[in-house]
């Protein structure tokens, strides 16, 4: 009798988000747009069969949908990201339920210090920009605090800026900085633009936004009070965060693991849609004191990035025939910049997907499960099929396709661009669930 592949009888549900019942969207700590619905990772980690002490793996874990599954499963875990903001909230969403009894008791103390520091003032802070002197002072008092008190513990103030600044960030610490997110957030409302991935800037100083420290003081308050009840739908088989989950900043093209150490892949690689990530946590990272030069650093570093890097990149035949078309079709169109920007800003997503499931590859245990979530997208009228693309570039690396479901969607983050919306129109975009298993 022929044996049955590893995903035959899972379970996979539409990964939109969206596609969330009863609040599960409102359950999160963090708004984040991106990635795949917590009932699909949920509904396919269960109906797989997983050993106990199976390690899974997320290059991309963005906001922790992966990592704060498997842990509830039981698993242990490890997730990366390059963007320091989403490390924090992945980590914050680690936190135990039987933490909530302190946290209000522990904010008072972060204020009360905080007030006492409030003159504290960093040299052009980059909260400044949003924020009047007196705001950004207070506000930057509070994530001082925040830092000294939860991360260094030793009242010298510690950057998160690179993988060995995150050695010592707690879940609680990484809370307390997603409180600060959301305070920030909250007073830079009016600064919001149509498109929810961007932050508008105040034309003139005097346009910036004012609060009292009362009003900051209170908005900090008020939003630990929402995120610790929302801690009350977390639920671990195992709550030694230590043991099982590791959430660090990484690469995907270049992880630090041994190979042939992980057991399963689930994840999702940014789309190949243009989206600026690193604007879209603009406010977070000014929060982190992102300089402006190190904001553009991280920027250009994020796979997915509009900007185009100055590293010369030609197309690679081991890319696929499918993902080689798309680039002569697109290089050869007629609308302005194809052949300049578009196409090397292409290239470079095509190149960093590639090393990419090359990483992943490496990782993976023989007979090792990786289930991949994409989207297809268009550059104008020319489809650009990342399915496809995944699937041959998967197999030059022992990654043989099992299963795939597609799922379709009206609705897509590209409709935002007004450019755009002439090419969009009634189109219908393709999301895939990839299932794969390593040779």
């Amino acid at each position: 009798m022929k044996r049955r592949h590893a995903f035959a009888s899972a379970m996979i549900v539409n990964p939109k988000r969206h596609a969330d019942a009863g609040g599960a969207q409102e359950a999160r700590l963090f708004p984040y747009y991106a990635g795949y619905s917590a009932s699909f990772a949920s509904t396919l980690l269960a109906s797989l069969d997983l050993a106990d002490k199976s390690c899974i793996l997320d290059p991309w874990n963005g906001s922790g949908i992966t990592t704060h599954t498997a842990r509830r499963f039981g698993y242990k875990t490890i997730g990366q990201d390059l963007n320091p903001v989403m490390v924090l909230v992945a980590r914050a969403e680690l936190l135990s339920p039987q933490e909530a009894g302190r946290l209000i008791p522990l904010a008072h103390d972060i204020l009360g210090k905080a007030r006492r520091e409030s003159k504290h003032v960093v040299k052009d802070d980059p909260l400044s920009q949003w924020l009047v002197p007196t705001a950004a002072s207070f506000m930057r008092a509070i994530e001082t605090e925040i830092n000294q008190s939860l991360v260094s513990n030793n009242n010298h103030y510690k950057r998160l800026l690179d993988g060995r600044d995150f050695d010592r960030v707690s879940s609680l610490a990484a809370f307390f900085y997603v409180v600060l997110f959301g305070v920030a957030r909250g007073l830079l409302n009016k600064f919001k633009a149509t498109n929810p991935m961007w932050i508008k800037s105040p034309a003139k100083p005097h346009m910036r936004a004012k609060a009292s420290r009362k009003k900051v003081s209170s908005l900090f308050l008020d939003e630990v009070r929402l995120l610790s009840g929302l801690l009350a739908v977390h639920s671990f088989l195992v709550t030694d965060e230590s043991r099982t989950c590791s959430i660090n900043l990484g690469n995907s093209e270049r992880m630090s693991l041994s190979p042939r150490s992980v057991d399963m892949v689930l994840t999702s690689p940014p789309y190949c849609t243009r989206i600026d990530y690193a604007v879209a946590t603009a406010i977070e990272l000014a929060v982190l004191r992102f300089s402006k030069t190190e904001f553009d650093l991280l920027r250009r570093s994020l796979m997915g990035t509009s900007t185009v890097t100055a590293r010369q990149l030609t197309k690679v035949a081991t890319w696929g025939k499918t993902c080689n078309r798309f680039l002569d079709k697109l290089y050869a169109h007629t609308s302005k910049a194809s052949k300049t920007y578009y196409f090397k800003n292409h290239l470079q997503y095509f190149a960093s997907l590639y090393a990419s499931i090359r990483e992943i590859s490496r990782v993976l245990k023989r007979n090792g499960k990786c289930a991949i979530v994409v989207q297809d997208s268009y550059y104008k009228d020319i489809r650009n099929d990342v399915p496809k693309m995944v699937v041959e570039m998967a197999r030059v690396h022992g990654l043989v396709l099992r299963r795939q479901e597609t799922f379709v969607s009206r609705r897509s983050m590209v409709g935002m661009n007004k450019k755009a919306r002439e090419y969009v129109s009634g189109r219908k975009t393709k999301e895939s669930v990839l299932c794969f298993v390593r040779t």
